[in-house]
C-alpha cells in the first residue's frame, strides 16, 4: 500500500513523493495527472497547493472568456466521445439514448440550460421509452457536472431536477456455473437442440417449432427465420377450449431474418436430420414429411407446451425455478451484450424485435450492473 502524508495530499511512489494535479488542455478540457520527484512530503504538498491555486485562477479566466455560443447538443456529443473510462457496453447505452433524444430536444445554448429544460427533455424522451428518460437524466448529470467544474456554466441545474423512476423488467438469467449444469441436464433429453437454438441463437419457441432443415445454409453457417408455429384456440360444443399448432408466415419485416449458427449446433442439426430420415423410413406412408427439425415421430407438429414440459423437468432435477423459452432468449441477449461486439440496434435485428426501443426497454438493465455512474464519481474523487 502506498505511503501517504498525514493529510493525504502527498504519496510516496517509486522512490520519491508525488501529488495529484488537474489542468486544462488546449481545448479547455480538464485533464488529470500526477507530479513527482519531491524529496519530502512537505515539498510535494507545497507544490500541490501551488498547482491548485493555478488551476483555480485558470478556471476563473476561462469563465470570463468562455464561449457562450456553445450549443448543448454539441457539448453532449463531444463530452460523450471523450469518456474513455466508460466500458464499451456502457458507452453504447449512452450513445443509443443520445441518438434518440437529440432530435426531440429543442436547440439551446449550454450556458442558459436550466432545470425546466432538463425536466422537459427527460419527460419527452420517457414518453417514448421510460428507461431512455432515466439514462438521459444520468447523462445530463455527468455531463453538466463536468461543464460546471470546467467553468462552462455558472451553476449546475441538476441540483433541482428530479430523478425519474423506471420499472425494471425482471429477467431470469442463470450464472455461468448454472448454465453449464443446465446444459448438462438438457443434453440427456431429446430437446437439447431446441434448447440450444433458443439459448445460443435467440430463437422464439414458435420459430424453433417451424424450422425446416432446408432453412439451414451449412456453407454460410446461417439459418433463415421465415415461419412460426402459433396456438389456435377453439371452443368445442361441450364448452371445453382446445389448442392446436398452426404454422404461419412471419409477416413483420424485423421478424424475418437470417442469423449465424455455431458449428456445434449445425452438427446437431445434421444428426437430427439423419434421425428424422430414419423415422420416416420406419413409419413409411404414415409419416407426414414436412421437413421439420422439431416434430413428432410421425413428422407431425409438436404441441406448443411440450418444450415447456421438458424445461420444467430439467429445472426440477436441478432444483431451480422453471425456465421458459423466453428466459433462454434473455440469456442469449445477455451473452451478446456482454461480448461488447453487439449494439442494441444489432441485437434488435438478431432477435426479431420490432424496434430498438423495445429491445432497450427489456435489456438495458443487463449493462447497468457495472455501476458506471459510481465509477464516474470515483474517477472524479
Amino acid at each position: 500500500m502506498a505511503k501517504k502524508s498525514e493529510n493525504g495530499v502527498a504519496f510516496f511512489e517509486r522512490g520519491s513523493w508525488y501529488h495529484r494535479i488537474r489542468f486544462y488542455d488546449e481545448d479547455y478540457i480538464v485533464r488529470y495527472g500526477k507530479k513527482g520527484g519531491f524529496k519530502t512530503p512537505e515539498d510535494a504538498e507545497k507544490s500541490y497547493y501551488k498547482y491548485l491555486q493555478a488551476f483555480e485562477e485558470q478556471k476563473t479566466r476561462l469563465r470570463q472568456q468562455r464561449d457562450n455560443s456553445l450549443e448543448l447538443k454539441q457539448y453532449l456529443q463531444s463530452w460523450l466521445e471523450r469518456q474513455s473510462h466508460f466500458t464499451t457496453t456502457t458507452k453504447k447505452v449512452y450513445q443509443c439514448v443520445l441518438e434518440k433524444a437529440l432530435p426531440m430536444m429543442q436547440e439551446i445554448r449550454l450556458c442558459i440550460v436550466n432545470e425546466n429544460y432538463i425536466d422537459a427533455a427527460v419527460r419527452i424522451v420517457s414518453v417514448q421509452t421510460r428507461s431512455y428518460g432515466l439514462k438521459l437524466y444520468e447523462l445530463f448529470s455527468m455531463a453538466l457536472s463536468d461543464a460546471f467544474s470546467d467553468g462552462l456554466i455558472d451553476h449546475n441545474p441538476m441540483k433541482y431536477c428530479k430523478r425519474p423512476v423506471r420499472e425494471k423488467t425482471e429477467l431470469r438469467i442463470l450464472n455461468e456455473q448454472e448454465k453449464k449444469i443446465f446444459l448438462q441436464y438438457a443434453k440427456g433429453t431429446n430437446w437439447y437442440l431446441e434448447i440450444t437454438l433458443c439459448m445460443f441463437c435467440g430463437l422464439k419457441r414458435g420459430e424453433v417449432y417451424a424450422l425446416r432443415f432446408s432453412d439451414f445454409d451449412f456453407n454460410r453457417k446461417t439459418v433463415s427465420i421465415k415461419n412460426q408455429i402459433v396456438g389456435e384456440y377453439r371452443r368445442g360444443q361441450n364448452g371445453k377450449v382446445t389448442s392446436r399448432p398452426v404454422e404461419k408466415k412471419i409477416t413483420k419485416e424485423n421478424g424475418r431474418r437470417v442469423i449465424g449458427v455455431p458449428d456445434s449446433i449445425l452438427k446437431d442439426v445434421e444428426i437430427r436430420k439423419m434421425e428424422k430420415e430414419g423415422e420416416a423410413l420406419f413409419c413409411g406412408d404414415l409419416y407426414q414429411n414436412r421437413g421439420l427439425l422439431c416434430c413428432q415421430k410421425n413428422g407431425d407438429y409438436r404441441s406448443l407446451s411440450s418444450l415447456d414440459t421438458a424445461l420444467r423437468k430439467i429445472c426440477r432435477k436441478m432444483g431451480i425455478e422453471k425456465l421458459s423459452a423466453q428466459d433462454l432468449r434473455d440469456m442469449y441477449a445477455e451473452m451478446m451484450l456482454k461480448s461488447e461486439q453487439v449494439s442494441f440496434l444489432t441485437l434488435t435485428g438478431l432477435m426479431g424485435y420490432s424496434s430498438i426501443e423495445e429491445t432497450y426497454e427489456r435489456y438495458s438493465g443487463l449493462v447497468e450492473n457495472d455501476f458506471s455512474h459510481n465509477k464516474y464519481i470515483d474517477k472524479i474523487f
